[in-house]
């Protein structure tokens, strides 16, 4: 049993890692294109697949942009990664 447990860890390390190193790059990316822009919303936190970012209202739709293309666009892989926005004035309200 545990060697069978062992084998599922090892089996999903990989997939688990590079979810992790995505979600750091397009937070990254995220965070730069925010200062760049001059912009005062502000990347608070991630949370396992999620950036949460605290946007002043007349910014919105354009912070929704940057991180939406910056998440897309994190790593080049065969496949599409597709993401999901929600905004709300606060995190419950977004879930």
């Amino acid at each position: 049993m545990v060697r069978k447990q062992g084998e599922r860890f090892a089996m999903n390390a990989p997939i688990q890692g590079s979810a992790a190193d995505i979600i750091k790059i397009a937070m990254v990316n995220v965070y730069n294109r925010l200062k760049d822009e001059q912009l005062k919303s502000k990347l608070i936190l991630q949370v396992h697949d999620e950036l949460i970012v605290e946007a002043v209202e007349e910014e919105i739709d354009k912070v929704c942009k940057i991180v939406k293309e910056e998440m897309e666009s994190a790593v080049n892989l065969q496949v599409h990664l597709d993401v999901d926005l929600n905004v709300g004035d606060s995190w419950y309200e977004t879930k």
